[in-house]
């Protein structure tokens, strides 16, 4: 099929099925509202090319060259898009799903309000580009380059980033749930209000990261390396942060409701206000730590050393401290409530069946 006849077909609304333009030059075309199913566009040149509200449907562009194009409400189910060139493209409201989209170059593109389900992005070149509100669910994301990228709304569900080049990115606002970035070193990436529920960060290294208003619930962040860290207000309910290194991080207000804490070294940290109910901080260190205000109801501090931390009104209510260590702390403390610790054992249900 000749390129009129596509165009014409095009206009007139009709779907293009079947049709081969293996290494055909559509630069500068327009193509808006167009609908081809099974496709070949191989090699095909789309430089400068504008598509608009079209659906390209399990069509072939193996090394097809979009570089510089501009993409409005397309979508790309179970295309093939391996070694393609979206090179400083512009892409909004696109979808992508169930594609293979290994080695693609998006080197610096524009992408907002755009998704990645199920898509292959193995080798994936993302180096330089803008990231607004963009999805990958579940994709194969094996040495991915997002460096020097920023992004800004990213939302990830399952995505192993263990392999990826992120040197230089630039995250803010990001929603992660069960990503894998164990034994990473973050140290060169920003990190701005992150969630990464149930992520596994363990052994990764996110030393003197700011990390602000950041949520780690369920997270497992063992023997990860934190010191010197920026978390104030984080949200690290449930999370798993047994062995790591929190030495001098800033840790304010932050919520580590039952987490596992045990062998972890807060030394010197900033703990002001810093909520630890029911955590298990057996062998953890708090050596000169600031603690005012913090509060431990039951939590386990068996075998911890708060030698030389600074107390100002914080609450011990109802902890397990055999073999805790106090030793030179300075200011005060609060010890169990007789009177909550009643309440605390309340059981309406139980009241409710001796009457």
């Amino acid at each position: 099929m000749r390129r009129e006849d596509l165009l014409e077909r095009v206009e007139l609304g009709l779907p293009v099925e079947g049709a081969s333009f293996a290494g055909a030059d559509f630069g500068g075309i327009t193509l808006d509202g167009a609908i081809l199913i099974g496709c070949d566009f191989s090699g095909a040149r789309f430089r400068e090319a504008r598509l608009k509200q079209c659906q390209l449907v399990q069509c072939r562009f193996e090394r097809a060259d979009f570089s510089g194009a501009e993409f409005d409400t397309v979508q790309w189910p179970r295309t093939g898009l391996t070694a393609s060139s979206f090179v400083r493209a512009t892409l909004l409201h696109c979808q992508f799903a169930e594609a293979d989209a290994t080695e693609v170059d998006f080197t610096g593109a524009k992408l907002a309000s755009t998704s990645f389900a199920r898509v292959d992005l193995s080798r994936a070149c993302f180096a330089g580009s803008e990231l607004t509100t963009v999805a990958l669910v579940e994709c194969v994301l094996g040495s991915i380059d997002l460096s020097d990228a920023t992004i800004r709304g990213l939302t990830l569900v399952k995505g192993d980033l263990r392999t990826a080049i992120l040197d230089g990115a630039d995250i803010d606002t990001m929603f992660a749930m069960e990503a894998d970035l164990s034994q990473r070193d973050l140290r060169k990436v920003r990190l701005s209000r992150i969630n990464l529920m149930k992520a596994r960060l363990a052994g990764c290294n996110l030393q003197g990261v700011d990390l602000s208003q950041s949520l780690f619930l369920e997270a497992d962040l063992s023997h990860a390396e934190l010191s010197g860290a920026k978390l104030p207000m984080a949200l690290m309910v449930g999370a798993n942060l047994t062995a790591a290194k929190l030495v001098g991080a800033d840790l304010s207000s932050a919520n580590f409701s039952e987490a596992k804490l045990a062998g972890a070294d807060l030394s010197d940290a900033r703990l002001s206000n810093a909520l630890f109910e029911r955590a298990d901080c057996a062998a953890a260190h708090f050596e000169r730590a600031l603690l005012d205000h913090a509060q431990f109801p039951y939590a386990r501090l068996d075998g911890a050393s708060f030698i030389a931390a600074r107390f100002h009104r914080t609450s011990l209510h109802g902890v397990s401290a055999e073999g805790t260590l106090f030793q030179h702390a300075t200011g005060s403390t609060l010890p169990t409530d007789p009177q909550r610790a009643v309440a605390d054992l309340y059981d309406p249900a139980r009241v409710a069946a001796l009457a």
